[in-house]
């Protein structure tokens, strides 16, 4: 299957409550044998890239076939109003829903076995794409004075691989495939993660960043992928229009590595300094997933956006402020777009301007709601830009006063995840 894929390099990187002081040598005492220097070890964003399946489909075209759907004819008259909303102007799905094959698919009576059949077929080759371009944009970003890892080239340098699905549940499984398709080593460690829905890419990478700092010299690839669109059924639901409207399929990938404090800081490179994790009380209707005879569900609760206005604010608060910091620290905001709602009452609750949420607003409307992939897709198109305003800006610097430097940005990222769980990343781009 053809792909899409976006990837950018990332050259630099750095962190602190989650760094872990590593042992260096040093000369010994008599009077004190065991002493040893220690430096700070950080982890970092080696490499990212995103990609989606090439079938799009634009939101009005989508909107006229559903409302003609005869088991739908009862929500006929909301359909429309209910497509408009979103916000979203184009998604790219896998399985085309206004094409024969996808009406075959959404007949209520298709077994969740074909349809996880389809997964296979679909995920496989586009995991492989998008992880070719995050290792490639990590394999060019690897220093050669960093002791830490040695001159094996990237394949080999990965030493576990963090999968991440909430649509698709096969074994072996894409992570198995993508040993053989990139070339790991056959030890490579494996790890998944599954049904924690939207906030799944947060929860990989601190996964990624504990195995790094327990091993430096080892990278993580990380590969979040959801195909929604494999799980697509019209029942005459309201829930069931709603779910189609705004959910897309999507991958990404990052290869989380390691560095010194001061190899991370003369190198600019991204780091991620700490990780956020709040179950918010009493909202276990907010998000619900579910496995039907017929494929994979999701029911969102009318009373989420208010979850998400009434809790969001105080939470990402209080975690700032356990790193002295205030929202007036945060430069970059990627907030899960995961509906107009779901973007609105975030921005509310935390006091955020339209700018400030710019992001997530373009990811929303060029791809709809891909889950585990979307704040990845957010991250990576601010970073693209952060990086091309350093550029410019160190030019500029350098043809006025060499010994400036450029201002390292802060940045917070977050989804939500069944529960209502928030799950984030403190991350600062120097």
């Amino acid at each position: 299957m053809n792909t899409k894929t976006t990837t950018k390099k990332y050259k630099r990187i750095s962190k602190y409550p989650l760094s872990v002081p590593i042992p260096v040598q040093g000369k010994q005492s008599l009077e004190q044998p065991n002493v040893v220097k220690f430096q700070q070890l950080l982890p970092t964003i080696d490499g990212i890239a995103t990609g989606t399946p090439n079938k799009v489909i634009r939101q009005s075209d989508a909107a006229s076939f559903v409302a003609q759907l005869p088991n739908l004819a009862e929500n006929q008259s909301r359909i429309g109003k209910i497509y408009n909303n979103t916000r979203i102007e184009t998604r790219h799905l896998a399985i085309d829903l206004l094409s024969e094959e996808g009406m075959a698919l959404t007949a209520n009576d298709n077994p969740i076995q074909s349809r996880m059949q389809l997964y296979k077929e679909y995920a496989f080759p586009l995991a492989e794409k998008v992880a070719r371009k995050a290792l490639e944009s990590a394999a060019s970003s690897v220093e050669t004075n960093n002791y830490l890892h040695s001159k094996l080239n990237i394949e080999d340098s990965i030493r576990l691989i963090v999968f991440v699905s909430s649509t698709g549940f096969i074994a072996p499984g894409v992570d198995t495939e993508l040993i053989k398709k990139l070339g790991l080593k056959p030890d490579t460690a494996r790890v998944t993660v599954n049904f924690m829905g939207c906030a799944a890419a947060m929860n990989g990478l601190r996964i990624a960043c504990d195995h790094v700092l327990a091993h430096p010299n080892n990278k993580v690839l990380l590969v979040c992928l959801e195909l929604s669109s494999v799980n697509a059924v019209f029942a005459d639901e309201v829930n069931d229009v709603i779910i189609h409207s705004i959910f897309s399929d999507g991958c990404a990938a990052v290869v989380i590595g390691a560095c010194e404090k001061e190899q991370a800081i003369a190198q600019g490179k991204v780091v991620i300094k700490d990780h956020l994790s709040y179950l918010i009380e009493n909202t276990e209707d907010g998000i619900v997933l579910g496995i039907r005879d017929n494929g994979i569900t999701c029911q969102l609760s009318r009373q989420l956006p208010d979850y998400i206005k009434n809790g969001v604010g105080s939470i990402i608060e209080r975690f700032l402020a356990s790193h002295s910091l205030t929202k007036d620290n945060i430069d970059l905001w990627a907030v899960h777009p995961g509906g107009t709602r779901i973007i609105e009452n975030a921005q509310n609750s935390l006091g955020l301007t339209d700018n400030q949420v710019a992001d997530s607003w373009e990811i929303l409307r060029e791809y709809g709601n891909m889950l585990s992939p979307s704040v990845l897709f957010v991250m990576e198109r601010m970073l693209l830009k952060c990086q091309d305003f350093q550029t410019a800006t160190n030019l500029n610097y350098q043809s006025q006063n060499a010994s400036q430097q450029t201002k390292a940005l802060t940045g917070i990222a977050f989804s939500f995840a069944p529960g209502v769980g928030v799950e984030g990343i403190l991350f600062q781009k120097l």
